[in-house]
């Protein structure tokens, strides 16, 4: 990302970064990413393309940056707070609350975006890099009998999968039920 989001940002810079950042959202919400130009996201967001390559590369760095505001509000850096054994269900818990608070425009985005997309593998490509990096640093991580990437790999791709289940209407499926599945599917590990 062109723009270091490890500084402390001014207010300017955080009034510019929320703007895009919810410009992006909102035209997600309406159409594909694969729709969506830097013209159009300038414009929606009333700022010239100047200032839009001051902070990114293209769209694709804006949407990445939109995944690491999303971590931030769902507080994965906490990771070293949380038990080694409720880690999948704490983080599961987060992206359920968070996706229950928004849930009129994760589904709008979802509707535009399917789990081919660009935008849902790109999203899932960085909760796993972030499953995999808080797996790298855990302790008990050592102790198993496969190579930790793969446990890694494991728990990120079945939380996500049971959020996208829980996340379809169809599905009607609740955070205990969703427990259930990722204790199953998670087994022994």
């Amino acid at each position: 990302m062109k723009y270091d989001i490890t500084k402390k940002p001014t207010r300017g810079a955080l009034r510019t970064l929320r703007d895009f950042r919810y410009t992006m959202f909102t035209l997600l919400s309406n159409k594909s990413f694969e729709e969506i130009n830097v013209n159009e996201i300038c414009a929606a967001a009333d700022y010239p393309r100047a200032t839009f390559y001051n902070y990114f590369d293209d769209k694709y760095d804006l949407l990445n940056y939109c995944w690491h505001w999303l971590a931030e509000q769902i507080h994965l850096e906490d990771y070293k707070q949380v038990d080694h054994d409720a880690t999948l269900y704490v983080f599961f818990d987060r992206i359920y609350d968070f996706t229950t608070e928004h849930n009129d425009i994760i589904n709008r985005i979802l509707s535009h975006n399917s789990e081919v997309s660009y935008m849902f593998s790109s999203f899932r490509n960085f909760m796993n890099g972030k499953i995999m990096e808080i797996f790298n640093e855990c302790d008990d991580s050592t102790s198993f009998k496969i190579p930790r990437e793969i446990i890694a790999y494991h728990y990120s791709n079945t939380l996500m999968l049971v959020w996208q289940w829980c996340n379809r209407k169809e599905n009607n499926c609740g955070r205990d039920q969703a427990h259930e599945y990722l204790r199953y599917l998670v087994g022994n590990l």
